[in-house]
């Protein structure tokens, strides 16, 4: 158990994460020696001067991601976290990129996910250098870069890095998280000629990753505007998307209104796009390609969140219900694009449930945008014992092993699971509108982070 506090480090802390969530660390296109951006780039410069601020030294691995590391051993524990955030997104109400302190909170986009952690992890190996804490394994703080997308940068540590012998990530929740479910992101697309008669769709445009519920939609259509208002005005949407529609130009346009969350939690969501294509599946619209695509993602996807119109509701006991996510539609140069995320449960296999979009939407080309497979580690295991007694020790709760859909570096390692940043019964928002951390969240993961990191590297007699 921990002899030392983190008081005298709330207030630096609290200011070093408000800095960090100023810079916009969103994946934009490659520069030399910025592989993901300049902005990634800028927060790696950061984690890399505060880290040296603290007499920690930081290896920069050619702009791909940073590592601290303490003590000295064959050993290593690694702490997995990342500095990339997804983008902005809708429905903010102050500037996402602010570090904003409020009642308690701070606010901005990464907050939770996953910068907070980052600063406490980063706090907890100061703690433990200022205190002169022996331990029998080098500790290895790992900031990923590419967590958002794809992985690039985990790919690169595994070619040139070695493997941590143990790991966590805190980028998830409390206890520990030991499973994790398979993961696929499909792109879907099929290319179409414009209709030019009848009720017929100009564009449709939504989403920005297809990890996140998309919590706004717009189309423009060929229909009269009063048609449309009073066909809104009559319909009821099945999961609470709220429309609206107005004249542009020659066109109307339908806005839908949902909420933002997770794409592995789409359930905590209301997707608007799937909401849009739902209604749109109840006009009368023309015969062309794209409107007969929208007919057959309506009656294919629908509002649904598990699959069940394409024999994906699948379960098992170890990992729970296969979650299902449009996360992006998009009409551009007569392609009509969309993106699915698929948590699928660890008895499944990736190919059965590609084989099974495919047979549904047979008419619609598909690719593989991301994918990674399913993980668990033995709720048996020294790490996941010595974890949860940690976790036991500082917030005197008890601890238990959960699944989840959500990916995290975990299952980048054998031997890796989640472990915090949230708490059990605290809402999760991350990937929405006005994402926090709250600064007493922030202190207690520092705490149990550094207590972590003694249980499993304590030196033995």
């Amino acid at each position: 158990m921990l002899d030392f506090s983190f008081e005298p480090y709330r207030e630096e802390m609290i200011q070093t994460l408000k800095d960090f969530i100023k810079i916009e660390s969103v994946r934009t296109e490659p520069h030399l020696n910025m592989p993901y951006g300049k902005g990634i780039f800028d927060a790696l410069m950061f984690v890399q001067s505060e880290s040296e601020r603290m007499d920690l030294e930081c290896v920069n691995l050619f702009g791909q991601m940073a590592y601290v590391e303490y003590g000295f051993s064959d050993e290593m524990l690694a702490i997995l976290v990342h500095i990339d955030v997804v983008p902005k997104g809708d429905g903010w109400t102050m500037d996402a990129f602010a570090g904003i302190e409020h009642d308690g909170k701070i606010y901005g986009r990464g907050a939770i996910d996953n910068k907070g952690p980052a600063i406490a992890s980063l706090f907890a190996i100061r703690a433990l250098s200022d205190n002169c804490i022996q331990l029998n394994k080098k500790v290895r703080l790992i900031f990923g870069t590419d967590e958002e997308t794809g992985w690039g940068d985990m790919q690169f540590y595994k070619q040139h890095e070695p493997e941590p012998d143990i790991a966590f990530s805190p980028d998830g929740e409390y206890p520990v998280i030991n499973t994790e479910k398979g993961l696929v992101h499909l792109a879907l697309s099929v290319d179409y000629e414009p209709s030019t008669q009848g009720i017929y769709i100009h564009s449709f445009n939504a989403g920005t990753r297809p990890n996140v519920v998309p919590n706004s939609a717009h189309c423009e259509i060929s229909a009269p505007l009063e048609l449309i208002q009073k066909s809104i005005g009559a319909y009821t949407c099945p999961k609470g998307g709220v429309f609206s529609a107005e004249q542009a130009g020659e066109f109307v346009r339908i806005n839908a209104l949902g909420k933002s969350s997770h794409g592995s939690r789409p359930d905590d969501g209301i997707n608007a796009a799937a909401s849009l294509i739902t209604y749109l599946g109840t006009l009368p619209l023309a015969n062309g390609k794209l409107e007969m695509s929208i007919h057959k993602m309506a009656e294919k996807i629908g509002v649904n969140y598990h699959g069940e119109m394409m024999d994906l509701d699948l379960t098992d006991d170890v990992s729970g219900r296969l979650t299902f996510n449009l996360g992006t539609v998009n009409t551009a140069d007569n392609k009509l694009t969309f993106e699915l995320d698929i948590r699928y449960p660890v008895s499944e296999q990736k190919q059965a449930i590609m084989d099974k979009v495919a047979a549904h939407l047979r008419d619609f080309d598909m690719r593989i945008v991301h994918s990674l497979p399913s993980h668990h580690v033995s709720e048996g295991s020294e790490l996941v014992v010595k974890l949860k007694e940690a976790y036991s020790e500082v917030t005197g709760d008890e601890a238990y092993c959960v699944s989840i859909g959500g990916a995290t570096y975990a299952r980048a390692f054998e031997n890796a699971v989640t472990f915090g940043p949230l708490f059990p019964g605290k809402p999760s928002v991350e990937h929405g509108p006005d994402e926090y951390i709250e600064i007493e969240t922030l202190m207690l993961n520092a705490e149990i982070i550094a207590n972590a990191i003694i249980k499993l590297c304590e030196q033995t007699s």
